[in-house]
């Protein structure tokens, strides 16, 4: 299954303009703090550390998820959900579009084994319509963490 679709970061309506680096951390702290922005997740355990990754573990109840994270520096996040017993993995990428500047998009990519046809074509609709609207709230939330002045600061290394 795959879903891709872009969201806009800065509204032309809005005098409150997020530049790409702000963008760019507050993509990374998603990475790094993700129970910052969905709050159904118990605990977060960053395994690995590096300038171009990270390894995490998630659990959210019962469900346990390890993801692999590449950083492209002001460019893509990509997470790489290991498969497990209770879920089959896949990849996320959020890569930063910006065709003017100031203009600024996120484009996710979405890709599972999960088949979207047949028996599972319902969850497969349900999945990528909270998908989406996750997505929406990462850049609502990213917003107001850059005017509360929360992502202007020194970049941490990754």
């Amino acid at each position: 299954m795959q879903l891709e679709h872009l969201v806009a970061v800065n509204d032309p309506s809005n005098d409150f303009i997020l530049n790409r680096a702000e963008l760019w951390k507050g993509l990374v702290l998603r990475a790094e703090a993700p129970d910052l922005f969905m709050a159904h997740i118990d605990s977060v355990e960053i395994i690995e550390r590096s300038d171009v990754h990270l390894l995490r573990k998630i659990i959210i109840g019962a469900l346990h998820i390890q993801d692999r994270i590449h950083l492209l520096n002001e460019v893509h996040v990509r997470y790489d959900t290991e498969p497990g017993e209770q879920h089959a993995g896949g990849t996320l990428l959020m890569k930063i579009e910006e065709p003017e500047t100031n203009m600024l998009f996120v484009r996710f990519h979405y890709q599972t084994p999960m088949n979207d046809q047949g028996e599972e074509e319902e969850y497969a609709k349900f999945l990528k319509a909270a998908w989406q609207q996750t997505d929406l709230e990462t850049i609502q939330k990213i917003r107001e963490l850059a005017a509360e002045g929360r992502l202007n600061t020194p970049a941490s290394p990754v």
